[in-house]
């Protein structure tokens, strides 16, 4: 028998209704589902919840993390840890599914393997037709790929490497770290050809919210990152993520209530100096506070005779705009901080950022 684990946040509707309405469709029905919802915003969270429920087969986990960055490979070990079964399938909200999916996962499900599948992507027309009634071999996918985060596996084998990487954040190479690090403790990988899976179309992810500021936080470079930190793990011939004791470990509603009272308060302007001494050298030497720091612009930064220095090319103190601080605050959290108490978050006007976390 066999789990289907699923990561979401801020998914819309439709979609995950979609996902679910093919596996309510399934010809055998020995299987069940893990909804891990790690942060999304309300009303959301509300719709999802009755959504969940109108599904028998589904088991819902709603994670109040929104501040914190998105992460699917700790929103996944979350869900291992919680299913029941031996064997255990990784989806995504996505998916829609062949009729005989289960039927083909329970078939396939052996101890010492685990399984790889080819996905077909359908383009935004195709993909209207998953709203209305539609028959599986009638969906015309544009193309096929075979790396794409699903994986058949038994549950031993990912307690075994301490499941997905909590290393990467966003999006990017987690998939390909998980099944390297199987291999490399004795698991053989076989690729499923048959087309049982078709991906539900979205714009990429991968465009221009890398290079501006937006509410929804995201770090530019960091699929190149992500990729580096694969190929690390890959050349050391790691097993368990390095600096990962725990999987799955999910700060409780209790303790990130207490970011709301900090101890001390700091404000940042945005003088690159400033930022850089604060963050490498100050904010580490806070132990035991729960810091609530504001960066803001520089009243300075906009003045004429700013601007006037910097065009006659006079000496000034170097600033950095919002969006490079967004970076550099966010990769602090997923080197340093990422299993801390944190929440981050960009003022709606997209002047600010509230950065607090508990040292």
């Amino acid at each position: 028998m066999v789990s289907i684990i699923y990561a979401n946040r801020n998914r819309d509707l439709k979609r995950v209704k979609a996902s679910f309405d093919s596996i309510k469709n399934q010809t055998e029905a020995k299987f069940r589902v893990v909804f891990v919802d790690y942060g999304s915003e309300e009303p959301l969270v509300d719709n999802l919840k009755q959504l969940c429920n109108s599904y028998e087969f589904v088991t819902p986990y709603f994670l109040p993390v929104s501040l914190l960055l998105w992460n699917k490979s700790k929103a996944l070990n979350y869900g291992i840890l919680q299913t029941k079964t031996p064997y255990i399938f990784i989806a995504d909200v996505d998916l829609v599914f062949h009729p005989e999916t289960i039927t083909l996962l329970n078939n396939l499900a052996v101890e010492d393997k685990f399984f790889l599948f080819s996905l077909g992507y359908l383009d935004r027309a195709e993909s209207r037709k998953l709203t209305q009634s539609y028959n599986f071999e009638d969906l015309r996918p544009s193309r096929f790929g075979d790396v794409n985060g699903m994986i058949l596996a038994s549950k031993e084998a990912f307690l075994e490497v301490n499941g997905f990487d909590e290393f990467f954040h966003f999006y990017g190479s987690e998939d390909e770290d998980l099944f390297a690090r199987m291999e490399k403790v004795g698991y053989k990988r076989e690729a499923n050809a048959a087309h049982y899976f078709n991906h539900n179309w979205h714009q990429s992810f991968a465009g221009s919210e890398d290079e501006i500021i937006t509410g929804n936080p995201r770090v530019k470079n960091i699929m190149r990152i992500n990729q580096r930190h694969f190929l690390r793990n890959m050349e050391k011939e790691i097993i368990k993520p390095i600096r990962q004791t725990e999987m799955g470990k999910v700060i409780c509603k209790e303790e990130s209530d207490l970011l709301q009272k900090p101890t001390k308060t700091v404000k940042i302007y945005n003088i690159l100096s400033h930022v850089e001494h604060f963050l490498g050298e100050e904010l580490p030497s806070y132990t035991g506070e729960i810091i609530k720091v504001e960066f803001v612009e520089d009243p300075y930064f906009h003045t004429l005779k700013h601007k006037l220095k910097k065009l006659l090319g006079k000496q000034t103190q170097k600033y950095c705009s919002l969006k490079e601080i967004n970076d550099k605050v966010l990769k602090q959290i997923v080197y340093n901080y990422r299993d801390s108490n944190y929440s981050f978050k960009v003022a709606d006007d997209l002047k600010s950022i509230d950065f607090r976390i508990q040292l």
